[in-house]
């Protein structure tokens, strides 16, 4: 992974950087704040990797490997983006009842990227632990499999951000 990757990833995985925002939520039995998932793609003979995530401020962010000079694309998104908050809250509510089902790690706990393209990494982030589990994308694209709405919420915020992106640079956004 690349540095300028890493080090937003490792941002939002560490729960401390709410510690001092007003408004911070802890959902569910393991009080959640964070969460996503992260996704690594093929890019002729490279993996890059995808990090989507989103806290209970409603503030969400996904970050992508590039072959920029930073190696970082990213986009920032939510605020005054209702449809696009409507999903990320429902993921990170999805998460929080999830915990059960997956591996927990101290906080500061490391958080695996994703073993190949074809698996899928989600997360959730207490104060006190980090949670985690992998699926392939096909499991997780089951109706039947506990993970399907958290799964399925993270790929409708991902389909709003980029309609954000492209209502940003629509010719009508400029004038």
């Amino acid at each position: 992974m690349k540095q300028a990757y890493l080090n937003m990833r490792n941002f939002w995985l560490d729960v401390k950087n709410l510690e001092n925002r007003k408004g911070v939520i802890e959902i569910g039995p393991d009080k959640i704040s964070v969460a996503g998932i992260e996704m690594a793609m093929q890019d002729g003979a490279d993996v890059k990797h995808l990090f989507l995530a989103t806290n209970s401020l409603g503030d969400s962010s996904l970050y992508f490997e590039n072959n920029s000079k930073s190696g970082l694309g990213g986009v920032i998104g939510g605020h005054g983006h209702e449809a696009l908050q409507n999903a990320a809250a429902h993921m990170l509510a999805h998460a929080s009842k999830l915990t059960g089902e997956m591996t927990a790690v101290g906080a500061g706990g490391e958080l695996p990227p994703p073993s190949s393209t074809e698996m899928v990494r989600l997360f959730a982030v207490s104060k006190e632990k980090l949670f985690y589990t992998e699926l392939p994308e096909a499991v997780l694209r089951n109706p039947e499999n506990n993970f399907y709405p958290f799964f399925a919420y993270s790929q409708q915020t991902l389909g709003l951000f980029k309609q954000q992106q492209e209502d940003a640079s629509s010719p009508q956004a400029h004038s």
